[in-house]
């Protein structure tokens, strides 16, 4: 498996259910107050996407190329596509972060407040698929208060 792209593990916000998450401790150096930028929770997605060729890149052309492979893939992987679409929105629009306001529900929030239902994107993607992730990620960007970047 190509995890390249992975970082640190960062611990959890509060509220995230290990289920939607991969989660260890957090290194006793890290600092408080660093915004959590990959929580993973997707091992599943990593293995269905490299059964069928590919692999996952945290970027927007990463996210692209999986946009394009979603018939490819097996039902039940909303939860997993979720993770990773939070995943790829925290690591390309600044000062995005993890929120979860009701345990199990995580949520991006980007800067100006706004925040983003990860799973309902997912969900949404797979039932109607009228917008692509890239799509949804393109209008929180622009949604997005960049004036403090």
């Amino acid at each position: 498996m190509n995890r390249s792209y992975r970082q640190a593990t960062q611990t959890l916000p509060i509220g995230m259910a290990r289920r939607y998450a991969s989660y260890r401790p957090a290194p006793a150096d890290q600092l408080p107050g660093v915004p959590i930028t990959d929580v993973g929770g997707y091992d599943e997605l990593i293995a269905a996407v490299e059964h069928i060729g590919m692999n996952i890149e945290v970027s927007r052309a990463g996210l692209a190329a999986f946009d394009a492979a979603i018939p490819a893939l097996a039902e039940g992987l909303e939860e997993a596509v979720a993770m990773y679409f939070g995943d790829v929105v925290i690591h390309s629009i600044p000062g995005s972060q993890w929120r979860v306001i009701r345990e199990g529900e995580p949520l991006v929030e980007m800067p100006g407040g706004n925040m983003a239902d990860v799973m309902a994107v997912a969900r949404s993607r797979f039932t109607d698929g009228r917008h692509t992730l890239v799509d949804v990620l393109d209008h929180l960007d622009k949604m997005a208060d960049h004036s403090g970047t």
